[in-house]
């Protein structure tokens, strides 16, 4: 009955099926790898919010960017800000809308550069290509304490008024730009003392929620296994037909009237 599944249609209909399910599957473990990776952050996220705070030189330095276990890490670090050398990183979305998040070199007593992201402030209302109103850093020695960020890694830099403005946080690129070794990583400011009231608003740590990938997943396995019972559903119409099909028994009611000239058989 279903030798016709062995003809070259049905076997190329077969073979896609299949490898459309390996798509969808893969796609699946792919969402489910997501899950893994947001599970593993905020995991990250609670560790460093309540562990004590370390130097960040016990987690990366000059030239060496902090491992991803490190990441979200409670560090502090005293020096004074190298308010001359501000820079902007463009783009960034929070809550109170588009902006920027304002980076600045803390000079260590020992020569280092570690850079803070010392909060988020919005874009002009002129626009971006002109520079927002930043508040200047304190004078003096400060003491921050923060969570360690991975660096990222290109972008481009380009200045707008006093600052160098930056799309990714690339510690060699601004390095170079400075023309000083800074940290490999960076760190986004929790408090700092003395405080600074007013101006920038800081950085919030991530939301600690596993976001879609689950409920994506499922859907992937559901397409992957919809595929073949579409598949069976289609071959059983090629083996009982289409609904409809089949000839309706003429009755008295619907049967068709005779057409003229035409002879009909004698009743007894």
């Amino acid at each position: 009955m279903y030798r016709f599944l062995l003809r070259p249609k049905w076997l190329g209909f077969l073979a896609a099926c299949v490898a459309l399910a390996i798509i969808f599957v893969e796609l699946g473990f792919w969402q489910l790898r997501r899950l893994d990776q947001r599970r593993a952050m905020n995991a990250r996220v609670v560790a460093g919010r309540i562990a004590d705070p370390v130097p960040p030189s016990s987690l990366f330095g000059p030239g060496r960017p902090p491992v991803l276990a490190s990441e979200y890490r409670s560090v502090r670090v005293t020096g004074t800000y190298d308010s001359a050398h501000e820079y902007l990183v463009r783009g960034q979305t929070t809550d109170d809308g588009v902006g920027v998040n304002v980076l600045t070199p803390l000079v260590t007593a020992s020569g280092d550069r570690v850079l803070i992201a010392r909060g988020w402030a919005r874009y002009s209302d002129q626009g971006a290509t002109v520079a927002p109103s930043v508040p200047a850093p304190p004078t003096g020695p400060v003491t921050v304490v923060g969570r360690v960020r991975l660096p990222d890694f290109g972008g481009a830099m380009a200045r707008v008024g006093r600052f160098q403005t930056v799309t990714q946080v690339d510690p060699s690129l601004i390095g170079r730009d400075l023309g000083q070794p800074v940290f490999g990583g960076y760190v986004e400011l929790v408090k700092q003392t003395p405080s600074v009231t007013g101006g920038l608003v800081l950085i919030p740590e991530p939301e600690l929620t596993e976001g879609p990938h689950l409920a994506y997943a499922v859907q992937w396995f559901l397409f992957a296994g919809m595929l073949f019972v579409g598949y069976g559903m289609y071959a059983r119409r090629e083996v009982t037909g289409e609904p409809g099909d089949n000839p309706v028994p003429a009755t008295e009611d619907n049967a068709e009237p005779a057409r003229a000239g035409s002879i009909t058989p004698a009743e007894d």
